[in-house]
């Protein structure tokens, strides 16, 4: 059947990995992009910086993809990319980070009504996370952009664009951009809320599964990456959604989460839930839902507290020594409910939040003059499970969850980290389990290969 080219167009890693029909991993790679943020609330990229990761990387693992049979892409959402009919980039890709357009996610909640996107779209739309609100800020500040867009896509509709020259988007990167009718999850676009808010839905890609292939390589690109013609390329589906697949996240009340660049907690289940407080996205699985929370500024909290409070320390010994010290050193405390009413509290919006329409900041609170930059590390890490921790406790009152949260990420491997998230999140045990969407997507390359199915 031939070898599967896994890719994962990550929020700053790009990584591409070449996994058997068994799933074993042989080779990996990957490369490292910055985010554009500026203006204060702005986030986004140059498309071009994936397309160039992706080539070399290919160039890396060039010895061993004469095998490959079946490209299948996991991608950052949206990643939403005006392009011209050829598929060229009009602008840099919007990434959930954005604030830009907190004024018109206010204006369509108003025109559509909030009972309505939840009832079927099953989200509320809000800046960054929710395409439809980048889509009418671009109209109304970038007009010649607007004009010369054919289609507005995701990351992978830019992907597979560019690799296949067909157009095509999936189901768990359009589930929260408030078009989609996520309750049904039929491939079709909500035709009520293109109308009000004035998009045509030729401006919107096709739908298909995440494990369709939608088509097999141009052979110019083909010859470009140095891989075979005729390799099938799938749509392929979001990262967070691929990741909760690989270590099985498939069963109502299934439990993941994972402590990378972001936070993101999901949890499965077996008919859309709504609430205002967090999202639902359609399953790569048939007739499952995720529910799920994403705090936008989890492991990257962290990064922001070492350049601002231990520029001192290197990589290694802040990550590696200190916050693992200070974890350890609180949590072995024989006093430790004293200690911990002199944590600060902290509001944990460094990078706003996907669930307000104005664009939220963050705080650290009662603050005195004996406050060391330990607690405020302490209150920083709690703060950050205290939301997790109220999503599945909301999330709980719906529908019956199991106990154990799966837990993974670059965070997750700190030392004393899941010491910490077990006294602040007491409700539920934590077990390290690594996680992969670059796996996530193999496995759906896997499927389309005819191998074992979900």
């Amino acid at each position: 059947m031939g070898d599967i080219l896994a890719v994962d167009v990550g929020t700053t890693t790009f990584k591409v990995g070449i996994f058997g029909e068994d799933l074993t991993l042989k080779r990996e790679t990957s490369r490292h992009y910055d985010v554009h943020l500026y203006d204060r609330v702005k986030a986004d990229i140059d498309p071009e910086l994936w397309w160039q990761a992706l080539k070399e990387c290919c160039l890396e693992l060039s010895g061993e993809l004469s095998s490959i049979a079946v490209v299948s892409l996991s991608v950052t959402t949206p990643g939403l990319v005006p392009m011209t009919a050829s598929g060229a980039a009009l602008g840099p890709a919007v990434l959930f980070l954005d604030g830009r357009a907190h004024q018109e996610a206010k204006e369509i909640n108003e025109i559509v009504g909030e009972d309505f996107f939840l009832q079927q779209t099953c989200n509320v739309p809000v800046s960054g996370g929710s395409s439809l609100c980048s889509i009418m800020w671009i109209r109304k500040h970038q007009p010649d952009v607007w004009r010369h867009t054919a289609k507005f896509g995701h990351c992978n509709t830019y992907m597979v664009r560019r690799m296949t020259g067909a157009w095509a988007v999936d189901p768990s990167t359009v589930s929260i951009t408030g078009m989609y009718n996520s309750a049904r999850n039929d491939l079709t676009w909500n035709e009520r809320v293109l109308a009000l808010a004035e998009i045509p839905l030729e401006m919107l890609p096709p739908l298909v599964h995440s494990h369709s292939a939608v088509e097999t390589l141009v052979p110019g690109v083909a010859r470009e990456l140095g891989l075979p013609h005729g390799v099938a390329v799938l749509c392929g589906g979001n990262d967070a959604v691929l990741a909760a697949l690989s270590c099985g996240v498939s069963a109502s009340g299934d439990i993941s989460a994972v402590h990378g660049t972001c936070d993101v907690t999901c949890v499965c289940v077996e008919f859309p839930i709504r609430s205002r407080n967090f999202n639902v996205r359609c399953h790569v699985v048939p007739n499952r839902w995720l529910a799920f929370f994403v705090l936008n500024t989890g492991g990257k909290a962290l990064e922001w507290f070492h350049s601002v409070f231990c520029r001192e320390l290197d990589d290694e010994q802040f990550f590696g020594d200190y916050v693992p010290n200070v974890l350890g050193s609180f949590l072995e405390r024989d006093d430790i409910d004293e200690a911990e009413k002199d944590i600060p509290t902290y509001v944990p919006y460094l990078q706003g939040s996907r669930y307000s329409f104005m664009m939220e900041t963050a705080a650290f609170g009662n603050l005195t003059l004996n406050t060391s930059r330990e607690q405020l590390l302490l209150a920083l890490v709690r703060g950050n499970f205290a939301r997790e921790d109220d999503f599945l406790k909301e999330v709980a009152s719906l529908v019956p969850l199991k106990k154990e949260v799966v837990t993974s990420g670059g965070a997750a491997r700190i030392g004393n980290f899941l010491r910490a998230k077990r006294r602040w999140s007491g409700h539920f045990e934590h077990r390290f389990q690594e996680q992969s969407s670059l796996r996530g997507a193999a496995m759906l390359g896997s499927m389309a290969l005819g191998g074992r199915g979900f």
